[in-house]
This record gives C-alpha cells, structure tokens and sequence, in this order.
C-alpha cells in the first residue's frame, strides 16, 4: 500500500523528495525511503538526477514512469481478467 500511495501522490505531485512525499504521506522516513527505492529499481519511478550521478548532499526529485506504470496496470489486469 505505501509504494501505490506514493505513486498516486507524485502522480498529482511529481518532483518532490523523498522527504517531502514522507512528510505528504505521513509516513516515516526510513519507510518512503525504502519504498522509493524499490519503485526506482523497478521502473516505475524516474529519479532527477539519476541516483547514480547525484552527488552527496544533493535532492533528488522523483517522478512516475506513466508508460510502466501503466503497463504493469494492465498486466496485472490480463492476469486476474479484470481487463
């Protein structure tokens, strides 16, 4: 439920921090942040900058993938034939 409730938050708030969707949520930061991470390594986040060319200190802002989000919506669809 946290990492479908960041996506619907950055959905009609892209480009925050992971702080800020923290803080929007309130959720605890440890929580967001590890939640973040695994939507980054799946696809379906898009981080600026990407975290591997961040450098220390600087904010990231994340965003959502529309294109992979949606496909796996509609993967998730055609496997319990909902869609």
């Amino acid at each position: 439920m946290v990492r479908a409730s960041i996506i619907g938050h950055l959905r009609e708030h892209p480009n925050e921090t992971r702080a800020e969707i923290a803080r929007a949520l309130d959720i605890p930061k440890p929580t967001a942040f590890n939640a973040i991470d695994k939507l980054v390594d799946q696809g379906m986040l898009i981080a600026d900058p990407p975290r591997d060319q961040a450098t220390r200190g600087q904010w990231i802002r994340y965003r959502v993938d529309d294109v992979v989000v949606s496909r796996m919506f509609w993967q998730l669809g055609q496997v319990i034939r909902e869609i």
